[in-house]
């Protein structure tokens, strides 16, 4: 937001400037701002598709509590249960079993857009982690319910067995998604001495001939590896460094310390690692 600010206010300052309009410093703010204002309008309708999607869940669970409620009503009356009673139990757990297999999909596609959103729409991971929680405690509620009900001769063997699949696949997909995530937000850095990187086959070039990072042979075992979420300083211990791998401009910069060493820091975490998980500094 304070990058806007400070676009628009540059874009003020340019208009009072004759003939500013055809000036590559005016059509260039022009186009950042435009591209601002898009990205602006993206995050906000991607955040309202989600939070209606998250409304629709809500409600949906809403409806499974309310037919908990009158199973486990039924479940602890004494005595066999009408044919009536039962027709409606079994309804009711037909019911249940359909909609947990909504709110299983439309969680799964929720997770989806988590795992590679903007900061925005990451705003909401704590709400969507906490309707996966109540999808696998329905599930095993149900289950438990099933079980009791048995007790009475209800003939709910196959929902049952749907059910139980159903929570089981439901924490593996948990487990999956845990999985992407972390992977997701994985990336390798190394930094050393130009001979260092050469050795590693990760930097090639020399004597007249140009310097290069290499894509395919350098040894990945010797990169260190980070959570991009997490880290966003590395401590290079040398006084002079310089950057190999390609990413944008303004995402990074150097930093000396006190004691003259430098410290690269990362600025813009998601458009910094956006064109390559690997980051190759060179000290000196």
């Amino acid at each position: 937001m304070k990058k806007g600010w400070i676009l628009f206010l540059s874009m003020g300052l340019i208009f009072s400037c004759t003939n500013v309009k055809e000036s590559k410093e005016y059509k260039a703010l022009e186009a950042e701002r435009d591209s601002l204002l898009q990205l602006t309008v993206t995050a906000d309708a991607e955040v309202a598709e989600m939070m209606s999607v998250i409304s629709d869940v809500e409600a949906n669970f809403d409806k499974i509590r309310e037919a908990e409620k009158y199973i486990s009503t039924q479940s602890s009356q004494s005595g066999e249960m009408s044919q009536d009673t039962k027709q409606r139990v079994e309804d009711n757990f037909k019911m249940i079993n359909e909609i947990l297999q909504k709110n299983k999909a439309q969680l799964n596609s929720l997770n989806q857009k988590l795992a590679g959103s903007n900061k925005q729409v990451a705003a909401l991971k704590n709400t969507i982690e906490r309707l996966n929680r109540e999808m696998q405690e329905s599930a095993a509620r149900i289950d438990d319910l099933q079980t009791e009900l048995a007790k009475k001769d209800i003939a709910i063997a196959q929902l049952s067995s749907d059910i139980s699949s159903l929570a089981e696949e439901t924490q593996t997909q948990a487990q999956t998604i845990q999985e992407q995530d972390k992977t997701l937000h994985t990336a390798y850095y190394v930094f050393g001495t130009a001979n260092e990187l050469k050795e590693q086959k990760i930097l090639s070039g020399g004597f007249l001939q140009s310097t290069k990072v290499m894509k395919d042979t350098f040894n990945k075992d010797y990169f260190l590896k980070i959570d991009i979420r997490e880290v966003t300083q590395i401590p290079l211990y040398a006084k002079k460094a310089k950057l190999w791998s390609t990413h944008p401009e303004g995402t990074y910069e150097f930093v000396k310390g006190s004691d003259g060493n430098l410290t690269f820091h990362i600025t813009d975490t998601q458009r910094f690692w956006s064109l390559t998980k690997f980051l190759v500094i060179e000290v000196s």
